[in-house]
């Protein structure tokens, strides 16, 4: 049976149940080193992998569906990332008067849990760590 919930309960919008939480970005740099700016304080720790969410409306559109580590923590809102971004487009804020933007750009945390298997379906005879990995939190 499904429910209009059953969407919630996968992708990059599931920010709720995870820790840490997917965020949106409100800035991203241009730099060998990318620092990414969030809405709010995140949960992200050095050594999380993460991938970004960019519709096209907000520039920067050579870092969507990338995938980098989290190097650095230089403010509680901000990460610093191991992608170059020195030749991508600019971050944009659009214009709302210009069109209508139903997705934020986001940055969420990917991996396995963080403990037991790193691959579905596997067996693991002794629980291991995965780093960078997630922690599921039930609500």
């Amino acid at each position: 049976m499904t429910t209009n919930l059953d969407r919630y309960l996968f992708g990059l919008y599931n920010s709720g149940t995870y820790t840490p939480a997917n965020e949106n970005i409100t800035a991203i740099s241009l730099a060998a080193s990318a620092v990414i700016t969030t809405s709010t304080d995140h949960s992200f720790v050095v050594g999380n992998q993460v991938q970004f969410l960019i519709p096209p409306e907000w520039g920067i559109e050579q870092i969507n569906g990338l995938k980098g580590f989290v190097t650095a923590i230089p403010q509680s809102d901000e990460i610093t990332v191991d992608i170059d971004t020195r030749a991508f487009n600019a971050f944009i804020t659009p214009v709302p008067a210009e069109f209508v933007v139903i997705d934020d750009p986001q940055v969420a945390s990917v991996g396995d849990s963080n403990f037991g298997s790193s691959s579905p379906g596997g067996v693991v005879t002794l629980p291991h760590t995965v780093q960078g990995a997630y922690i599921n939190q039930f609500p």
